[in-house]
């Protein structure tokens, strides 16, 4: 059943709505390198939110851990942590929701993330 939607919807969105966009003529063929470096830099920004959102996380625990039983220091570490998650989670949901989106306009999971050109 699954499988039949997925083609149904291939059918009817991907190659219809799209299509093939060719390079314009006198672009040199190295441009398709272009998306090695857009998706390194989306790649790099993720570890760098993911590694922010870790770092929060457990200066959050830490200052839960300090905070003595003081009620506004421990609200503010439960705040810092809670945070930290919803921003781990919305890092994670966009990866999702722009598979989704890619595998319904191009008929391939990683189109928009890792796409390709065609070269001259």
């Amino acid at each position: 059943m699954i499988k039949l939607f997925q083609s149904t919807i291939k059918q009817a969105y991907a190659v219809d709505i799209v299509g093939t966009i060719d390079v314009p003529a006198g672009v040199p063929a190295a441009v398709s390198g272009t998306t090695d470096i857009i998706s390194a830099v989306v790649r790099f920004l993720v570890v760098i939110a993911g590694i922010f959102a870790l770092w929060q996380f457990l200066s959050g625990g830490l200052q839960f851990i300090t905070s003595g039983g003081d009620k506004g220091k421990l609200t503010e570490a439960q705040n810092k942590i809670q945070m930290s998650i919803v921003g781990l989670v919305i890092i994670a949901a966009s990866f999702i929701i722009i598979a989704i989106v890619s595998q319904v306009l191009f008929g391939d999971f990683k189109a928009i993330l890792a796409p390709k050109l065609q070269s001259i």
